[in-house]
């Protein structure tokens, strides 16, 4: 029975940290290069444009609304790692991400915690400084605690709704800043995600990373999926014209959705262009108006 809540207890660690990186790589989107989980250094780690990483220990509690009893024993193992990580890469940031609501089993602290938290050392009560500190004497070379933080991500339950509501939330509201008005999109890309991230972690070689196109990809495939028709255009063209240009011109389409670069700088130039008319005519005229230009570049 022991060996069971064991290999659970194992199962919902790795469901965790799946999670814990796809928030981090969210939160860091603009300045993230690649996504690596089990790396040579951390349990994640998250490549940035400008070289540094960010180190991430991730520390899960099955029961973690009641049972407090091992989060001081996570904490000091992560001040021990994410010290010996450092050493070996130049960090930004050194973060402990846990669902633990109490991650210093202390009543002073826990207020601090609750729900979705990110605290840096210094913005930590007294106490839990206190508790750091102690633990860092015992280590030869410590991490540099201006760089340190904790973040909970709230994860419990067997129930998938409230397991990942929280995660749920965070790739809504990256959605949402992108102004894609998509109905299941968030479901939809975190799915894609899930499989990603997790089978990026059971890789035995750990050079093998996420690069950010490959993060970036499976919006842009669900952004021009050409099934789906706006409704500015049903109510413009005949629904016969729409079916005879995706048959003609399916593949010009998507190829030119594989080109990533292009893709963003156009959905960028659509979320910034302001139509004179109805904003149910934005997209048709953002096409007339910039279709020339568009195809010049293609070209």
């Amino acid at each position: 029975m022991a060996r069971s809540r064991r290999a659970d207890a194992v199962v919902f660690g790795f469901d965790f940290q799946v999670n814990a990186a796809i928030v981090l790589m969210i939160e860091n989107i603009e300045e993230l290069s690649s996504l690596q989980l089990e790396g040579n250094y951390e349990d994640i780690e998250l490549g940035l444009k400008d070289g540094k990483y960010i180190l991430a220990q991730a520390k899960s509690v099955v029961r973690s609304s009641e049972d407090f009893r091992n989060v001081r024993t996570n904490l000091k193992k992560s001040l021990s790692s994410l010290s010996e990580g450092s050493l070996n890469i130049e960090s930004e940031k050194l973060i402990m991400i846990t669902n633990s609501p109490n991650p210093f089993n202390d009543d002073v602290s826990r207020n601090i915690f609750i729900g979705s938290a990110h605290r840096d050392f210094s913005s930590l009560p007294e106490t839990a400084k206190g508790l750091i500190n102690e633990y860092v004497t015992d280590i030869d070379k410590p991490l540099d605690l201006d760089k340190f933080m904790i973040q909970i991500l709230p994860f419990e339950t067997d129930n998938e709704i409230e397991r990942y509501k929280v995660v749920k939330q965070v790739v809504d509201d990256f959605i949402g800043d992108l102004n894609l008005n998509i109905p299941g999109m968030g479901k939809q890309l975190l799915n894609v995600w899930h499989k990603d991230v997790f089978q990026n972690g059971t890789k035995k070689n750990a050079s093998i990373k996420l690069e950010k196109k490959d993060v970036i990809w499976p919006i842009i495939i669900i952004a021009t999926d050409l099934k789906r028709c706006d409704e500015a255009f049903e109510d413009t063209f005949d629904p016969s014209t729409y079916d005879e240009i995706v048959f003609q011109y399916g593949d010009v389409i998507e190829s030119c959705s594989e080109r990533c670069e292009f893709f963003i700088r156009v959905l960028y130039d659509y979320n910034e262009f302001k139509t004179a008319g109805k904003q149910s005519d934005k997209c048709i005229e953002f096409v007339a108006k910039s279709g020339r230009i568009m195809l010049m570049i293609l070209i």
